[in-house]
């Protein structure tokens, strides 16, 4: 059995974008940048960009309670999106399937001009952490649809 986990700390470079597909399934993707800091053979501070997703409860949640420039830490599987651009060049895009996301409660999405309250917190999942973690019962990979089918 082999296993490709990854996570992740850093912060949206976009809002999430979601989408709802016809069989009721939700997907919400996330661009998230994370600092490299002095890397000498990289000329210095940089930063690498993840392409994440989220499934179902998780997905709408992050839609809900995340925007542009929100920090978050990711942990999920690493899968590779493989295609072929214009030019008919093969390429591969690394995608973070998440099954977890923590958000710093201190940076939530205002909503309203308000920062989010006590009952948002609860509504995370963990009031403290605001650990989101996707539902067991749940299996994130059932029914994928591809983007032709969502529009």
């Amino acid at each position: 059995m082999s296993l490709a986990n990854i996570s992740i700390v850093g912060n949206l470079v976009k809002p999430p974008e979601q989408m709802h597909f016809s069989s009721g399934r939700v997907k919400t993707t996330l661009v998230v940048a994370v600092n490299s800091f002095g890397r000498p053979n990289r000329g210095g501070d940089s930063a690498d960009f993840y392409k994440v997703e989220t499934w179902g409860k998780l997905a709408e949640l992050a839609g809900q309670h995340l925007a542009k420039g929100n920090q978050v830490a990711v942990c999920g599987r690493l899968m590779f999106d493989r295609w072929t651009d214009r030019e008919g060049k093969p390429r591969v895009t690394p995608i973070v399937e998440a099954n977890q996301l923590s958000l710093p409660t201190r940076n939530l999405k205002v909503v309203e001009g308000e920062p989010a309250g006590e009952t948002d917190r609860e509504a995370l999942g963990n009031p403290i952490t605001g650990t989101l973690v996707a539902d067991s019962d749940s299996d994130l990979f059932a029914d994928t649809e591809t983007l032709s089918e969502a529009v």
